[in-house]
């Protein structure tokens, strides 16, 4: 699962607007304890005999826990790069007037700040820091309303056309200058979302009022997180090896084999290999009617596309940290043989040996439109939060045909999909918790090997005590192909 969301850890409602006698603002309030943010722009709401050519406006600070997102690539559980850092925010109704057409700049903060335990957002009689002179107790803003970079390169915006959107905007640039390989360019003081200045500066109208659920939500998947995305799917083509053709751009040429070293049902490195690399050598045989490797070493292309009679592999590396047990290979290979067999080896020591069935690429003058069943072979009728269950999927042709020989016991093979793509939705209501990643991150893309595709899910993202459901969407013939099967789950409570 190439998705791991960050929950704010504070966040707060800050505002010089007029109270209700209009005559003295609300620059004192604290708001930090709301379950709702606020941001508002407001004009000529008074005279000008109390400063009513000063905007009236509200102002959201929220700040999320960086340390947990370094953490997590020191220790493999995202990479540490090729990853897009995404802020969500969550649109909460409200019956006052809602603007629309409008901007929102999050823009990264300067100073840090105290959340505060301020509730009220209507008569602003909860007093103390953070509020809009404050940015702690006894410690004031650089510049009243909050201190934060006016800058291009610590900034983002995101546009509301009919004013009921969420926030989902892109803060990569944020999340980098906080991190930086642990040396961070910028210190994580959060973020500030605030209307633009010539809004503010302006008196063309006023933009009242957008609300978003706070992170004390009682809606647990609508609390604001930023949320990494990455393509983390694992492409064993042990189970579909393709023999070279000049049909196929080189990079579709190069077959991708893993070798998974389970000793007692857990996964270990080889002990004879040496080096963080732990290089491994693979050569390539035909096989016999024995089903076994016959004959002499094939020649093969390696990565390069140099002819080789072995090739080196070695452990697998994913988000920068090394894999216990698995090694992998990457070969092309202009053979007419059906089957071919693979032994890793090192020296004269022989590790494994297994078979690659090859299969040809091939032109057509016609455009076939296929149709899928689907189904998880594992799927449980509930998890436990926090579990991370990994789904085993099967696939094939709708009108797949078995020819006369084949046994009438026999199951049908699976098909394994190479662009496969899965979204999540509560059932009650549909909402979508996870749409496909289909952009450029590819971060519900399916991982497949010799058994078929399969992805992962960490539940922990989920709120407990509601059923879920599964939809798949598969790239086939340049288009995305939404299958029509549905895979219903709940998630219970964690256990006590």
């Amino acid at each position: 699962m190439g998705i791991k969301r960050y929950f704010a850890d504070q966040d707060n409602t800050i505002t010089n607007a007029f109270k209700a006698n209009l005559l003295t603002r609300g620059t004192g309030s604290n708001m930090g304890a709301s379950d709702i943010l606020e941001a508002f722009v407001i004009h000529g709401q008074t005279s000008a005999s109390v400063n009513a050519t000063n905007a009236e406006q509200s102002r959201i600070l929220i700040q999320f826990p960086i340390d947990s997102i370094v953490s997590d690539i020191t220790d493999g559980t995202i990479p540490s790069s090729s990853v897009e850092y995404r802020l969500k925010m969550f649109n909460a109704p409200h019956a006052d007037s809602l603007p629309y057409e409008y901007s929102l700049n999050v823009a990264m903060m300067s100073k840090s700040w105290t959340e505060g335990r301020g509730l009220d957002m209507s008569e602003y009689s909860d007093a103390g820091p953070c509020n809009w002179i404050n940015s702690a107790d006894g410690t004031d803003w650089e510049v009243q309303g909050g201190d934060y970079f006016n800058s291009s390169s610590y900034s983002s915006s995101f546009h509301f056309s009919g004013g009921i959107e969420d926030i989902d905007v892109d803060v990569t640039f944020a999340v980098d200058k906080w991190r930086s390989d642990g040396a961070g360019t910028a210190t994580n003081y959060g973020f500030m979302l605030k209307h633009p200045d010539p809004i503010i500066s302006g008196s063309s109208g006023s933009y009242y009022t957008k609300k978003f659920f706070g992170r004390t939500s009682e809606y647990f998947l609508k609390r604001p997180y930023i949320e990494a995305r990455w393509d983390s799917a694992r492409k064993d083509q042990r189970g579909m090896s393709f023999i070279s053709s000049a049909l196929a751009p080189a990079a579709d040429n190069l077959n991708k084999v893993y070798l998974y070293n389970k000793i007692r049902g857990q996964l270990k490195d080889i002990p004879s290999l040496a080096g963080t690399e732990q290089k491994i050598y693979v050569s390539f045989f035909s096989s016999s009617n024995d089903n076994l490797p016959a004959g002499h070493r094939l020649h093969v292309l390696d990565a390069g596309g140099l002819v080789q009679q072995e090739i080196t592999g070695g452990i697998v590396v994913e988000n920068g940290v090394a894999q216990t047990g698995i090694y992998s290979c990457s070969f092309a290979i202009t053979s007419s043989l059906d089957v071919i067999h693979d032994v890793w080896h090192s020296g004269s020591i022989e590790y494994f040996t297994g078979s690659i069935d090859l299969e040809g690429l091939s032109a057509s003058f016609v455009e076939y439109e296929t149709q899928h069943l689907s189904d998880i072979t594992n799927l449980k009728k509930s998890y436990v939060k926090g579990q991370k269950p990994v789904f085993r999927v099967y696939a094939r042709e709708k009108n797949w045909n078995p020819n006369i020989y084949t046994l009438a016991a026999s199951e049908p093979p699976t098909q394994i999909i190479e662009d496969a793509y899965w979204r999540l939705f509560r059932v009650v209501d549909n909402l979508e918790v996870i749409p496909y990643g289909t952009g450029t991150y590819n971060h519900t893309k399916m991982s497949y090997d010799v058994s078929g595709n399969y992805f992962d899910l960490d539940t922990s993202i989920l709120d407990q005590g509601y059923a879920y459901g599964f939809q798949f969407v598969y790239h086939l013939n340049g288009k995305y192909v939404e299958q029509p099967e549905i895979f219903k789950f709940k998630v219970d409570e964690e256990p006590i």
